[in-house]
């Protein structure tokens, strides 16, 4: 399990390569969990091809605990959520995404 921390529309995550500016925060169902997921943009190119925003949506797990309790640092609640590593429950939450959002990057916890 591990925890995370819910940050709010307009607000950032940082991976090792790319920030997600946060849109949306949302629960899929999948079988009988619920998928938390993060709706976001983020911005792809180079100085000499340019650059284009892409509509990200990054899937931190299944939710374990919603909202269990506040981040010291920041004030925001934080969720402990299960990352998806079974293969064959990671292959139902891809089929999930790509019906749920047909043009979209997906990042997975």
């Amino acid at each position: 399990m591990e925890e995370y921390v819910h940050v709010p529309s307009g607000g950032e995550i940082s991976f090792m390569a790319v920030t997600l500016k946060v849109s949306a925060e949302g629960c899929l169902a999948c079988g009988n969990r619920q998928l938390l997921y993060v709706e976001g943009i983020t911005t792809v190119g180079s100085v000499c091809c340019g650059a284009v925003e892409c509509r990200v949506i990054y899937v931190p797990g299944f939710i374990v605990s919603r909202h269990c309790k506040r981040d010291e640092a920041s004030g925001h609640p934080v969720s402990r959520v299960e990352p998806v590593t079974d293969p064959a429950t990671l292959e139902e939450v891809k089929k999930l995404l790509f019906k749920t959002f047909p043009s979209s990057l997906f990042l997975l916890a």
